[in-house]
């Protein structure tokens, strides 16, 4: 097991306070906190005017960022491993977040179990998980409170879970859901419970002999809602 920590004080990358990761190998439990604003977490190779993402490679891993305050970034690239816990964190406005998991393929993201809190507004994520090889066995929960946040994730899975829970106006979101199942019972599940005015969500599962199954509970007004479902026929849109 291998871990590389720079934890820096300073205003090298014009940041208030800056925790650099690079990790790897199996049973890993890391916990980073940040409080206040103009923050940043990201990888080892961040130089002045560059933000590199974090790279955390293993199984059975344990992740739990906690930042709390506005303007503040978390940038990851690489989070690879199966058996992988993560929760995450984001208090205050005008945050980013990026989350990418299994890029290449080369490692399995199974049984991955994500908690995503969000409270504030104006903040912007960007989350891919999956990306070369499904993530079997996700479980992703999320929690938005706040309005104007702008949330694209996109994820190639089967056997999964993904409930989402808004409590907010003027927020985006865009989701598109894809895998490969052996049979008809390789499921994804989507839950979604809005509530708020003027939200945008744009939904797109698009699995191959998988069952793709969405529900959605509203209470709200002036909100354009686009679900597509699309098992290998002929490209739609809203």
């Amino acid at each position: 097991m291998r871990y590389l920590f720079m934890i820096l004080f300073s205003a090298t990358l014009l940041a208030d306070n800056e925790i650099f990761v690079e990790q790897s190998g199996s049973n890993a439990a890391i916990d980073l906190e940040q409080l206040g604003s103009d923050n940043l977490i990201g990888g080892t190779s961040s130089v002045s005017g560059n933000l590199t993402a974090l790279d955390l490679d293993g199984a059975t891993m344990t992740l739990d960022i906690n930042q709390i305050g506005s303007s503040n970034i978390f940038r990851s690239d690489a989070i690879d491993g199966g058996n992988f816990t993560g929760f995450f964190e984001f208090d205050g406005d005008s945050n980013e977040w990026d989350l990418l998991m299994n890029s290449t393929g080369l490692l399995s993201t199974d049984y991955v179990n994500l908690n995503i809190d969000v409270t504030g507004s104006s903040n912007t994520a960007d989350i891919k998980i999956g990306e070369d090889d499904d993530a079997s066995y996700l479980d992703l929960d999320w929690i938005i409170l706040g309005d104007s946040n702008e949330l694209d994730f996109d994820i190639d899975y089967e056997y999964a879970t993904n409930y989402m829970d808004i409590n907010g106006s003027t927020n985006t979101v865009n989701f598109s859901g894809s895998g490969y199942g052996a049979s008809s019972s390789d499921a994804g599940y989507f839950y979604l419970d809005l509530d708020g005015s003027n939200n945008t969500l744009d939904i797109t599962q698009a699995s191959t002999l998988a069952r793709d199954w969405l529900k959605i509970t509203t209470n709200a007004s002036n909100s354009n809602i686009c679900v597509v479902q699309n098992d290998g026929g002929t490209a739609t849109s809203c």
